[in-house]
Parts: C-alpha cells; sequence; structure tokens
C-alpha cells in the first residue's frame, strides 16, 4: 500500500452526489478507509439533507453540503465550488437532480465527472428499459451541454464495473443463501463479474490524482474485481461454511422473453441483470479467457496499486452465507 500512498502526490477534492444512498455511502466509506483516507485533498458529501449519518462523517472530516431537487444552477455551481471530481451515485429516483448537475457542469471548474453508472456495461444491450436508457440520456445530456458551452475541459469517465460484490450473491440475482439454493438463468458455468465498492472507490481515487497530475484518463472503462460461475460460487460457499448448496438452472431465452414482454415502464433491471448474468454479458474476463475483455491493466495491472476483494473474501467474512439474513 505505500506505492499506493505514494501515487497520491497529487490530490484531488472529491464531492459524491447521493451521498446518503447505498452506492454513496459505500463510496464515502471507501474514501474515508484508513489507506485512501490521505488520497484526496477534501471529501464532500452532496445529500438532501443532513442526518445522524452526516453528522457522523463531518466529524471524520467530510464536508457536507445540501441540494436536491429545487436547487437552482446556481445554487448547483456553488455547491461544487472547489470540487475538482464528481462522483454522482444518484438513484433513478433521482433523475431530476441528476440532469440539473449535467447543466450546471459547464459552469464549474470540475476536471473529472464519473456519472451514476457503476453498473453493467450496458452499451452491450441489445433490448430497453428505463433504468439503463435513463443512464445513457443522461450521459447524453452531458456531452451535449459540455459542447453547447465550448467546456471540453472536463472529463466525463463512465466506470463499468458489472455487479457489486456486496449485493450481487444474493436472492435477487438467484442466491438463496439462506436457504442455500442457487438459480443460475442459462448455464451454471457461465462466468460473471463482480466488484466490491471498496474497490470502485480506489480505481475512481486513483484515475482522479492521474487528472490532477495532468494526465489523461479513458472516457469509458470496463473493470473487472473478481469472477466466477453459480457452480463455482456453490464452491467457494461451500468451503467457508454454506452446506449442501443446492444448484438449479431455468431456461434462460424463456426468462429473457418473459422479462422483456412487460410493458417497457414495468421491465425490472434486476430482472434483466438475470438473464444478463447468464447470457455472457457480465464475464469481463480476458478476452484471452474468453470473456468480453477489461481495462484491469490501465488501473491496476497485476495488482500492482491494490488487492481486488475477491469472492473468496466475501465467502470467508460471511461464512459462506452472504445476505442470508433478511
Amino acid at each position: 500500500m505505500a506505492q499506493y500512498q505514494q501515487s497520491l502526490d497529487a490530490k484531488a477534492t472529491i464531492a459524491v452526489a447521493g451521498a446518503t444512498g447505498d452506492l454513496g455511502t459505500r463510496l464515502i466509506h471507501g474514501f474515508l478507509d484508513v489507506d485512501l483516507r490521505g488520497g484526496s485533498a477534501g471529501l464532500i458529501a452532496l445529500v438532501r439533507k443532513e442526518s445522524d449519518k452526516t453528522q457522523e462523517w463531518e466529524k471524520q472530516g467530510v464536508e457536507v453540503r445540501t441540494i436536491d431537487g429545487s436547487s437552482s444552477q446556481q445554487d448547483l455551481v456553488g455547491a461544487l465550488d472547489g470540487v475538482d471530481v464528481l462522483v454522482n451515485a444518484l438513484p433513478t429516483s433521482g433523475a431530476a437532480l441528476r440532469d440539473n448537475i449535467a447543466r450546471a457542469l459547464p459552469k464549474t471548474a470540475l476536471k473529472v465527472y464519473f456519472p451514476s453508472e457503476f453498473g453493467v456495461d450496458h452499451r452491450l444491450h441489445d433490448f430497453n428499459i428505463p433504468e439503463w436508457d435513463g443512464k445513457r440520456a443522461h450521459y447524453d445530456l452531458v456531452q451535449k451541454t459540455l459542447r453547447e458551452n465550448n467546456n471540453f475541459g472536463i472529463i466525463v469517465c463512465r466506470l463499468f464495473v458489472g455487479l457489486f460484490l456486496h449485493s450481487g450473491i444474493s436472492a435477487a440475482y438467484g442466491f438463496d443463501t439462506a436457504k442455500s439454493v442457487y438459480e443460475a438463468v442459462g448455464s451454471l458455468d457461465q462466468i460473471m463479474n463482480y466488484t466490491d465498492t471498496s474497490d470502485v472507490a480506489k480505481v475512481v481515487v486513483d484515475l482522479s490524482t492521474r487528472v490532477v497530475r495532468g494526465m489523461k484518463i479513458p472516457q469509458d472503462l470496463r473493470i473487472a474485481g473478481t469472477h466466477a460461475s453459480f457452480r463455482d460460487i456453490a464452491s467457494i460457499m461451500g468451503k467457508a461454511g454454506a452446506e449442501n448448496v443446492e444448484l438449479r438452472s431455468v431456461d434462460l431465452q424463456e426468462f429473457r422473453e418473459r422479462a422483456l414482454a412487460r410493458k417497457y415502464e414495468d421491465r425490472d433491471a434486476v430482472e434483466c441483470l438475470r438473464f444478463i448474468m447468464g447470457d455472457g454479458r457480465d464475464d469481463y474476463r480476458d478476452v484471452k479467457e474468453g470473456g468480453l475483455g477489461n481495462d484491469n491493466v490501465m488501473v491496476n495491472g497485476d495488482e500492482r496499486v491494490f488487492k481486488w476483494k475477491t469472492l473468496e473474501d466475501l465467502a470467508v467474512e460471511s461464512q459462506g452465507r452472504p445476505n442470508a439474513d433478511p
């Protein structure tokens, strides 16, 4: 970790929009981790209202600023004063605020903007649902707004990380760890990608540091923390304490057709993720290994910056039963 700390001599002030949401909170905690604590010049939480959580963050040196759907562009520009890097962790329900932030970007001194992606690479999808269409529309709005205002100084970087490690091994995704039943959509041997939010925070800090040091970074990055199939995960969890995991599978095409037969506005992202996990579009292994490829070499090649958190790590932490408690 000494090498990692050494790379942070040039530091960025990082703000997180939607900081008290699930993703935002996990990213704040990631930035506050002992190994990253000195990684930024400052950390700002952008929230709708202050709370016990934000008061605790303030004790740890986080600056809290409030914004909401009624905030004017002037308010938003003011909230981003002194910020080098903005990480947008607003959920779909915050789409209006998310897009208002996009319209305010040209008037800020930001160096890097990370849109609210941090999921699967939806550029690969051949279907439409509100969740990912909203992300694409936001990205297009950001690019259009910057272009129309002749602002070409802000780097817009989308991070595609696959499934989150902390939540991806749960009943919603076919892993009923409480009942020891795992149900894949399609093959039990299809590889899937997971990345822990603490590792996402490390990647954000590393990329942000490069920019404030005058370096260029890609606009789109696909990163891969750890990967395995349903069958692999059953074995990993079994070694850590899970007992007699029952493996099942359902037909991929039938599941997909049923999910996409819903009205557009009713199509569910998690349900669609189930068949994406099964059709290989969440397999971010190296192309030479049979996957879609990733950009790990650009951010953490050979784990020279940090060690990715693995499924084995999660298994040990949870004694083989992640997310088993309601």
